[in-house]
């Protein structure tokens, strides 16, 4: 029997369930009181048959425990959970295969809670979902839980997002219907980016249809204020103009992107997913007044240090002196951003940072978004307009130079003034790893993206990982086949020096055969010498060849019949031998 010490009030406990409204009663039992911070204990097989009934995410909402610090505790004792689209096939009826639990399943696991506390969201009505991730989030299975609540909407904002936009068949193409008051409610609720998904096509073709109808539409940074809670003015729509207007679908509204899959973040477990998902659309802007991370603080006191040396330097040596192999590295962000924009960018890291560390993600001191051995890094950059330049006084001093010398010298050179000035428009982009982009445009800035940004971080990563992943096992087989052929090479010359040593031998045996062939020839051809003597002296020496016997000389030695002939054969030797 599982242990359960809760907090609930007794109105609760009486609207509870007759098995938890019993553990809970054991709970009082055993703890005497109700407490804010508790522990849950159960056997391994309790625990585990919970998870694959209720989701990790209904085992943590059911003991109010965190959803990260359940899986967590969940994976520290070595009980499986369901993979990846577990809970999907389910809802669509199809087979799944329950892993089974290993060890002792009696084994006692004590699950610790602590107070947590939900991101703020506002409750008010007019809070809009500002992110593209509201259909993301709504496309979960009803049968899955989601371990946080999405961010409330008004009745009128379902109703829109639920209701397909009204279209026609004409030509063998697909019109859109555009109704003027519903179409001023829906650029109203989301972002224009999201209306232009709806209808499948561009924002640019939503603000012209909005501009022929007569329909305001929201100015910029409109929803980065509604979503920082500060005061926004919806006009009315105002009267006259036409009630409807047709346009051709053009596809451009339907993905931002060409490799983006039904399933955002497919790779993720379901349950993490989930989380993932709810966390992206309740993202927040943090208050200009709130204390920033310490990596973000001490990387923008190195800004700022590095932006008083360069001017020190150039104060003293002039503007690009130090331009060579010898200049001090910009740190990230501090060039490219002018320094009005730079407070906009600490503020965007901050937030992705804040909601993406407590689901493992971690800042690293040069502010990328590490998770485990990868990490992803985000590059802004602020747009340029090009303006006319205005000659400075050293400038107009050299072209009044240049006028007098061209008066007595005909080859005097004009100088080289540049015509046009870049300067810096507000307008800010971000890169994440060179693969995903996201700019200020005149239906969002980014501070309305983020929620999109941080599920760009996440494919990132995995595409970071999958690319790490294939390195190595590309590497692993490289050192495998390297292996494999320093093992062949070793027993292919091991092979050849048996083989030429086998040779070597045979030739040995052949010379000492010759020899013993040789004697008795001798003594067949000559009886009427004395030859014994010297035939066992021979025969001697054939059985100092022969390799079967392999006889020692008393002056040669023994012979190493494995080797070449030219290494082994009797030579002479010098006075220093």
């Amino acid at each position: 029997m599982a242990i359960i010490a809760s907090n609930a009030d007794a109105e609760k406990m009486q609207q509870a369930q007759p098995g938890e409204k019993k553990e809970a009663d054991l709970g009082r039992k055993e703890d005497g009181e109700t407490m804010s911070s508790l522990t849950v204990k159960l056997t391994r097989k309790e625990l585990y048959e919970e998870i694959w009934k209720l989701s990790v995410a209904g085992v943590a909402r059911k003991y109010d425990i965190p959803y990260v610090k359940c899986l967590a505790q969940i994976k520290a004792v070595q009980i499986p959970v369901p993979p990846s689209g577990y809970w999907t096939k389910i809802n669509f009826g199809k087979q799944v295969e329950q892993m089974p639990l290993p060890g002792d399943g009696d084994a006692i696991v004590t699950l610790q809670k602590d107070n947590f506390q939900e991101p703020n969201i506002a409750k008010s009505e007019q809070v809009v979902q500002t992110t593209s991730l509201r259909e993301r989030t709504e496309s979960v299975s009803p049968n899955a839980s989601t371990p946080m609540d999405p961010i409330p909407q008004s009745t009128a904002e379902k109703a829109t997002n639920q209701v397909p936009p009204e279209t026609v068949q004409r030509f063998g193409q697909t019109y859109n219907v555009y109704n003027r008051e519903t179409l001023y409610r829906e650029v109203w609720n989301m972002p224009v980016a999201e209306v232009a998904k709806r209808y499948k096509v561009s924002d640019v073709a939503i603000h012209k249809v909005c501009k022929s109808l007569n329909i305001p539409t929201p100015p910029q940074g409109y929803w980065a204020k509604l979503r920082a809670g500060k005061p926004v003015k919806k006009p009315s729509l105002p009267p006259g103009g036409e009630s409807k207007k047709m346009g051709m679908q053009t596809g451009a509204g339907t993905s931002n992107r060409s490799n983006e899959t039904e399933i955002p973040l497919e790779f993720l477990p379901e349950e993490e997913r989930q989380v993932v998902l709810n966390v992206a659309a309740q993202i927040l802007l943090p208050q200009e007044n709130d204390r920033m991370l310490p990596e973000i603080v001490a990387h923008r006191k190195k800004i700022v240090e590095w932006s008083k040396r360069k001017r020190q330097q150039e104060r003293e040596f002039g503007a690009g002196w130090n331009r060579g192999r010898n200049q001090e590295p910009a740190p990230l962000f501090a060039e490219g951003v002018s320094e009005e924009q730079q407070s906009r960018v600490f503020r965007l890291i901050d937030a992705l940072a804040k909601a993406m560390t407590p689901l493992g993600w971690e800042l690293t001191a040069d502010l990328k978004f590490a998770t485990g051995q990868d990490s992803v890094t985000l590059m802004f950059s602020e747009s340029t307009d090009k303006v006319l330049h205005t000659p400075t006084k050293e400038e107009n001093l050299k072209l009044l130079q240049y006028e007098e010398e061209r008066k007595k010298h005909s080859w005097a050179s004009k100088p080289q003034i540049r015509k046009y000035d870049a300067v810096y428009n507000g307008r800010l982009g971000v890169s994440i790893n060179g693969a995903r982009t996201f700019r200020d445009c005149r239906s969002y800035v980014l501070e309305e993206r983020l929620g999109d940004m941080m599920l760009a971080i996440y494919e990132e990563a995995e595409r970071v990982k999958q690319a790490r992943l294939d390195r190595e096992e590309a590497e692993r087989q490289r050192r495998e086949q390297e292996r494999k052929r320093e093992e062949h090479r070793k027993l292919y010359n091991a092979e050849v020096d048996r083989t030429l040593a086998l040779v070597n031998c045979a030739e040995d045996y052949e010379t000492a055969c010759r020899i013993r062939s040789y004697v008795s020839a001798m003594e067949k051809a000559h009886p009427e010498q004395e030859l014994s003597e010297w035939a066992s002296w021979a025969r001697a020496k054939a059985d100092w060849y022969d390799p079967t016997i392999a006889k020692e000389d008393e002056l040669l030695g023994k012979r190493e019949h494995e080797k070449k002939q030219k290494d082994k054969e009797p030579d002479h030797k010098g006075y220093w031998w």
